[in-house]
């Protein structure tokens, strides 16, 4: 199927197997709406009363959106512009240019292929979303069209369920930073995990203050899962993330106890820098890159056990 101009915005594809079934929305920015654990029907994906949008939409507030269920942010997370030849001074949507717009997208023998192409700058980026047992696997190909570098910061915005008790679990590196707050007040202050500075407990998102919100990185790339343990259900959703091509990416880390829109989720997020802005992220060296006229690729795996 290839999704288009002239077709039902709001006709989703579900692709679906023993073990989960997974909704997306390829006319609108390739969004991940729903994915059930089939083995008690639970949607892991944050959702809430909207009525969705009847029209693609660009360059517009994130919260003026439909930002439910998961979305991929580029090539950056945070509005602003690209600092450096040859796209200096050319604007970066908020949450990235992605989320909003149609895509062309196909089945694949297990899933569904969804491309999309830069409105601003020059590169195609490739999402191939397929099941394998019990896990849902995202396998990216970005290329860049100019021939110079092109800098970037990705993340998989996963927007999911906070309605009942939820553990992390995670056994990597623990030096964190907490980086903004729900109004976006920065912070930009380390911490050792889960103990933020603040002193909540963040591997335990259900029982932190109500109307406040924390967005926080892993000061280190990724070497390992993420767990997030649901003790009610007694189910589990690893998070793995990997790169052939050395994509080196972080654990961005967002928990909304009411601080924004009034919601409760939180997000699990590899992201390919260590701020949500892409200007900040170049400077400190931690923006992902692909060279000129390259490829690069990485994946993302979520294991339901």
């Amino acid at each position: 199927m290839i999704a288009g101009e002239g077709k039902d915005i709001m006709q989703p594809i579900t692709i679906e197997n023993d073990a989960l079934r997974v909704q997306v929305y390829p006319d609108f920015g390739g969004k991940v709406a729903s994915v059930v654990d089939k083995d008690d029907g639970y949607d892991l994906m944050f959702s809430y009363a909207h009525t969705p949008p009847t029209k693609p939409l660009y360059d517009i507030g994130y919260g003026d959106g439909w930002y439910a269920g998961w979305d991929e942010c580029f090539p950056g997370i945070a509005p602003g512009e690209y600092p450096q030849y040859p796209y200096a001074g050319v604007k970066v949507a908020d949450h990235g240019e992605l989320w909003g717009i149609p895509t062309e997208s196909r089945h694949s023998a297990n899933g569904i292929v969804t491309r999309w192409r830069g409105i601003r700058f020059g590169y195609e980026l490739t999402r191939n979303l397929m099941l394998v047992g019990n896990a849902l696997e995202a396998e990216y190909e970005l290329k860049n069209f100019a021939p110079s570098d092109f800098h970037f910061v990705w993340a998989l915005h996963s927007l999911m369920r906070l309605d009942q008790s939820v553990e992390f679990e995670y056994g990597g590196d623990k030096a964190w930073r907490w980086s903004h707050v729900a109004d976006g007040t920065l912070k930009n202050t380390p911490f050792t995990w889960p103990t933020c500075t603040s002193g909540e407990n963040l591997a335990k998102p259900n029982e932190l203050p109500a109307n406040k919100g924390w967005k926080v990185f892993s000061a280190t790339t990724i070497d390992r899962p993420f767990a997030i343990f649901y003790p009610q259900r007694k189910r589990k959703l690893s998070i793995s993330y990997e790169s052939d091509s050395q994509v080196a990416a972080y654990w961005g880390i967002w928990i909304n106890s009411g601080g924004w829109a009034g919601h409760r989720h939180f997000a699990i997020e590899p992201t390919t820098g260590l701020h949500d802005s892409l200007s900040e992220s170049i400077e400190d060296g931690s923006a992902a890159k692909v060279g000129p006229l390259g490829t690069v690729n990485w994946k993302v795996r979520w294991t339901v056990e």
